[in-house]
């Protein structure tokens, strides 16, 4: 309650840093600026603000608007007194609230409607938000009333207005209890007690409102029972009509306008979607219903240069263009043609040689707004469209010191949106040839010394399915709940958890064909990969206030080749370290278990350690600093594991009674400039606790000196040189 009332006190006062008010100071030193543009109005108005003076604070007002709410919530017979008190040129206001204990709900008498809408009455009693010894609030019945003029509008009373109902209060029952009374104001018209049907549809794809005259007129076509009228013929018309929930001969309702919306909108289409209504005859229950389609512009080119950085310390140049059709076969279906290029230099302390990589890739992706399968999948009942997407990639990776990697995909699925918080993606087929080529003379010798790596490595199919589920409730804000009562949302969480699988289904195939004689078996003459991967990332967040918040996530993941392989590919591998994982550690040098394989390559790290089991935990406390500066104090912590023992590894492989010894953990401070489009993101960290053994001991059950408290010392250039992590990313890490 105290933190609600506090959102009613006006002014907010300047905000400070280390007791300083930096906006006022930059507010007086740009002066007047000359120009409405430029560098000194730039300083005056977004770096500064003016200062809050007394003068312009109300606490008489304040006061009433304080005791107002505390009505509104129940708390009847509250009162708010204030104080002022000024020392050294800096004044006060406090707020002295008398509260009192707050009033329930008796009971609730519906009798705005007659027995003639009984089945009404009955849907409106079965749901309702008002409960008994419930604290009265006056948003409460507010989202009642909406909630009503919902259950009303669905079953086709179209001018149903809550505005017309009327909650009587009684608070003279006694024991601080209210009885309520929900009638109508005396002015309800007699139409919104009739139910009204649809007579017809009548739809404008090609709509201008600068040309309102000239778009309702064109070729005039019958699709089903809609009435199409279009004089640019850029859609099949039943493409629109398909997604229309709103169909002639049926009663009118809300949810059907709602859907019919949300679905024309998911074509990705039209840039306005207007529905109206208008009555057949002046005395007659029917409507007509007229839909607006304004298209948006169907091609368009985009350019960007980008500054890249990315999770293993590689950062430098890049450019990006996209081209994208969005009606390519008059179906609502988006084409995209995506080409990139960049040039990267990996930059981590230590490393006498930087090593340098350039990235070629092109991408043709088409999505089609409904599913494309050998049989119909109803989706009218949804709010969203589903999406069919067909994808056909290249990438070309050229490590200038080691290698290069040619990566060929091509992929077709589904994407849909169960709800506003739920989303699914299945791709059953997924396939994935990767090839490398021109290897160096110091590449040779790593994976000529390393058979799990060279075979993780090797030129290679992966004939893959996956699915993935996402749970946000971060985009929820009452939109599933919508009458719900809108208080202050301290905690959401992200749920995403998904299954790879890849070579079961041309095994089985090969095994039955060449009677179970032993693999590995190829495809197009080129050995393929077996295997699975569930992946699991929760993600919780809560808001301590509106300047401050504590983020959590925990991940982990198992690979396991099997079959036609007996390792997992490098790139489905798991690996951390770097800026979006463990910051205090080089990307992708944790690990496997107790290897420390910086210990022997301090100065070349471009070969990361890759494991089958991943396990990483991680806790952020973010706070706001000045406007757009933010800080963050954060603790990660975790490691990989191998399945199958790799003498090269000594202390990879995963066991349930020692893991839990060999997670690394690492803390830091960052700094974030949150700028709303994007965020750019600096963090500095340094190592708590190795997941090496530091003293020497070759079985690693030595723990007294895996944790560095006591050697931490930011006075010594020599621990700063081997501790401290630079990352510099965009976006929030999680």
């Amino acid at each position: 309650l105290k933190e609600e009332l506090q959102t009613y006190i006006t002014p907010e006062p300047n905000g400070t840093v280390l007791g300083m008010r930096p906006a006022v100071w930059f507010y007086f030193i740009a002066g007047e600026p000359k120009k409405k543009k430029g560098f000194r109005n730039f300083v005056k108005t977004k770096l500064g603000s003016p200062p809050v003076l007394l003068k312009d604070v109300t606490p008489e007002q304040t006061a009433e608007a304080l005791e107002g709410q505390l009505h509104n919530e129940g708390y009847f017979k509250s009162e708010v007194t204030f104080d002022i008190k000024t020392k050294h040129k800096k004044s006060k206001v406090i707020y002295h609230v008398e509260l009192e204990p707050p009033y329930r709900i008796k009971s609730v008498n519906y009798i705005f409607l007659d027995t003639a809408h009984a089945r009404l009455l009955n849907q409106i009693k079965e749901k309702t938000l008002i409960k008994e010894n419930q604290r009265y609030s006056l948003e409460l019945l507010r989202a009642e009333q909406e909630r009503i003029e919902d259950i009303a509008q669905n079953e086709g009373f179209y001018y149903f207005d809550d505005r017309f109902l009327l909650f009587k209060a009684d608070t003279t029952v006694g024991e601080r209890m209210v009885e309520l009374d929900l009638t109508v104001e005396p002015g309800m018209p007699p139409r919104a007690y009739q139910v009204y049907t649809i007579k017809e549809v009548t739809v404008y794809p090609s709509y201008e409102l600068a040309n309102d005259s000239l778009s309702r007129t064109g070729d005039t076509t019958r699709v089903g029972k809609f009435v199409y009228i279009d004089n640019l013929h850029n859609f099949r018309p039943h493409i629109i009509t398909d997604v229309i929930n709103i169909t002639p001969d049926s009663i009118y309702r809300r949810i059907d306008h709602e859907y019919s919306i949300s679905h024309l909108m998911g074509l990705n289409t039209f840039k306005f979607v207007n529905i109206k209504y208008r009555n057949v005859h002046r005395d007659s229950t029917g409507l007509r219903a007229s839909v607006f389609l304004t298209p948006t512009l169907k091609k368009s080119f985009r350019l960007q240069l980008q500054g890249v950085s990315k999770s293993n310390n590689f950062v430098g140049p890049g450019m990006e263009f996209t081209f994208t059709n969005r009606n390519i076969f008059k179906g609502a279906e988006m084409f995209q043609l995506k080409l990139n290029a960049s040039y990267e230099l990996q930059v981590r302390s230590k490393q006498t040689n930087p090593l340098n990589a350039i990235e070629l890739g092109g991408e043709a992706s088409l999505s089609v707004p409904r599913f494309i399968t050998p049989f119909k999948i109803q989706f009218r009942s949804a709010k969203y469209l589903p999406q069919t997407q067909f994808k056909l990639g290249y990438s070309f990776q050229q490590r200038l010191q080691y290698f290069t990697l040619n990566s060929s995909n091509i992929a077709a699925g589904y994407t849909w949106r169960e709800t506003t918080l739920k989303t699914h993606e299945l791709f059953p087929v997924d396939i994935t040839y990767i090839k490398k080529s021109n290897t160096s003379e110091a590449f040779n010798n790593i994976v000529d010394v390393n058979p799990a790596l060279k075979n993780s490595f090797q030129d290679q199919f992966i004939l893959g399915a996956r699915y993935s589920f996402t749970l946000n409730t971060q985009l929820n804000d009452n939109i599933e709940s919508k009458y719900v009562i809108k208080k202050v949302r301290r905690s959401n969480y992200y749920f995403n958890g998904s299954i790879d699988v890849s070579g079961n289904v041309p095994r089985g195939i090969q095994s039955i064909r060449f009677h179970g004689a032993e693999g590995p078996y190829s495809f197009f003459g080129q050995a393929y990969s077996q295997y699975i991967r569930p992946v699991v990332d929760f993600r919780y967040y809560f808001d301590l206030n509106k300047r401050n918040k504590i983020a959590t996530r925990l991940t982990t993941g198992v690979g396991y080749a099997y079959g036609n392989s007996q390792f997992m590919p490098y790139i489905k591998q798991f690996s951390v370290g770097g800026s979006n994982s463990l910051r205090a550690f080089p990307a992708r040098s944790v690990g496997p278990g107790t290897y420390n394989f910086l210990a022997i390559n301090d100065t070349t790290f471009f070969i990361d350690q890759r494991g089958d089991i991943k396990l990483e935990g991680n806790i952020e406390y973010r706070f706001d600093i000045y406007k757009a500066v933010k800080g963050g104090l954060f603790v990660d912590a975790g490691n990989i594991w191998l399945i199958k023992n790799d003498t090269l590894r000594p202390g990879g492989k995963f066991a349930f009674n020692s893991f839990y010894k060999q997670v690394a953990v690492g803390t830091g401070f960052g700094l974030r400039f949150d700028f709303s489009f994007f965020v750019l993101r600096f963090d500095l960290a340094f190592p708590l606790r190795k997941a090496y053994p530091v003293d020497g001991s070759e079985d690693g059950t030595n723990n007294e000196f895996r944790w560095a408290f006591r050697d931490i010392d930011f006075t010594s250039k020599y621990w700063r040189r081997d501790n401290l992590v630079f990352n510099i990313a965009i976006g929030y890490p999680f």
